[in-house]
């Protein structure tokens, strides 16, 4: 069969950058950082532009930094307050785990992302209350306790049968 008539052409290169498609010669940033002038002020250019957009960093959906404020320092307050309920009524004396029940409990209080919410609702919980026994250990106890009184009444029939005969 041999090579086709018409061979597919190949496709033109790929520029991988289309911003710095131009020569050097006509960019304008490459031009500038030829010069020590010129990398002195792109420098300067980078340090000083502001930041123009989206909400600042830490703040939750909905809300400014100006709105949040009060909200966490009421926040900060409460979580102060009640871990010292927590700290009095559960005698806890390490400070590193005061510090961290009022962190867990000052993120509850605040608005935010459920799952930060959820994860430090369980650390509270899990820290200061008792966990519950297993369920397998009650069954087997109840278990036990319901044999031991069908023994206790079993023994008790025996001994009523006044002829002795089957039943």
């Amino acid at each position: 069969m041999g090579a086709p008539k018409n061979p597919r052409l190949k496709s033109p290169k790929k520029i991988k950058n289309p911003n710095m498609a131009r020569p050097p010669s006509k960019n304008p940033f490459a031009r500038q950082h030829q010069t020590p002038e010129g990398r002195a002020n792109f420098r300067q250019m980078l340090q000083v532009r502001e930041n123009k957009g989206g909400r600042p960093r830490g703040t939750p959906d909905g809300y400014t930094a100006e709105a949040i404020a009060p909200i966490r320092l009421q926040a900060k307050k409460d979580a102060e307050r009640i871990v010292k309920i927590m700290a009095k009524e559960n005698e806890i004396d390490d400070e590193y785990a005061i510090e961290a029940l009022k962190t867990s409990v000052e993120i509850m209080r605040e608005p935010g992302q459920t799952r930060d919410r959820l994860t430090a609702a369980r650390m509270v919980l899990d820290f200061t209350k008792t966990k519950p026994i297993s369920k397998s250990e009650v069954t087997i106890g109840k278990a036990e306790a319901f044999l031991e009184s069908l023994l206790a009444d079993d023994g008790t029939e025996e001994d009523e049968q006044p002829n002795g005969s089957e039943t």
